[in-house]
């Protein structure tokens, strides 16, 4: 398997993901962060595949992630976080536990339900390219205990409104999380009405 040679793409459409009506979701919060995390597909055999995803966090937690993997290293990393009224989507990656780097070999697309408000805030957001498939892995979408890890901070982010800036240790979350991506399998057009037009491009 070799790198996609893709650069980092962060757009914003107009979108209605969470709410999407006959959309099948499969979803996991952290008791103890209140992070939760919701993960859409397409009704495919295997990788690649594009991600319907959002993360919907207290205002209180500065930047979370979801590893496409099972833990940070060697393994795709979309990581959130608040900018005033805007929520940053980027792609990182990580060789060894420092903070990971800006990651160029996914499609990004965050969608403008994507929102800031007093007590929360949320990502919604399609990885269109790069994230069910990596060098040395790719998930598997007829698992039905697929390994997910998670990570989030309460420290703040260097330069919030900067797809690349550095984010601090990860103080508040960590660890892994399993879920049935039979679940979250969607019939092709379901899945791309969901994502308003943006497939086929997997």
């Amino acid at each position: 398997m070799r790198f996609l040679s893709v650069n980092p793409v962060f757009l914003t459409v107009a979108a209605s993901t969470a709410t999407a009506q006959n959309l099948s979701i499969a979803a996991w919060a952290d008791a103890s962060s209140g992070i939760a995390y919701k993960l859409a597909i397409p009704d495919v055999s295997s990788a690649p595949f594009p991600l319907l995803m959002s993360i919907v966090a207290p205002v209180d937690v500065t930047w979370a992630a979801f590893a496409t993997g099972a833990c940070m290293l060697r393994s795709p990393l979309v990581v959130a976080w608040p900018s005033g009224t805007n929520v940053i989507v980027t792609a990182r990656w990580a060789t060894q536990y420092h903070p990971p780097l800006p990651y160029a070999n996914t499609t990004l697309i965050t969608y403008s339900t994507s929102s800031v408000n007093a007590t929360h805030w949320t990502a919604s957001f399609l990885c269109a390219k790069g994230c069910s498939n990596w060098y040395g892995g790719s998930i598997d979408p007829k698992n039905s205990n697929a390994t997910f890890g998670y990570a989030a901070s309460n420290r703040p982010v260097a330069v919030p409104a900067s797809t690349n800036s550095s984010i601090p240790y990860h103080n508040i979350a960590k660890g892994h999380f399993d879920i049935d991506l039979t679940r979250a399998k969607n019939a092709i057009a379901t899945f791309q009405a969901a994502s308003k037009g943006v497939g086929p491009i997997w």
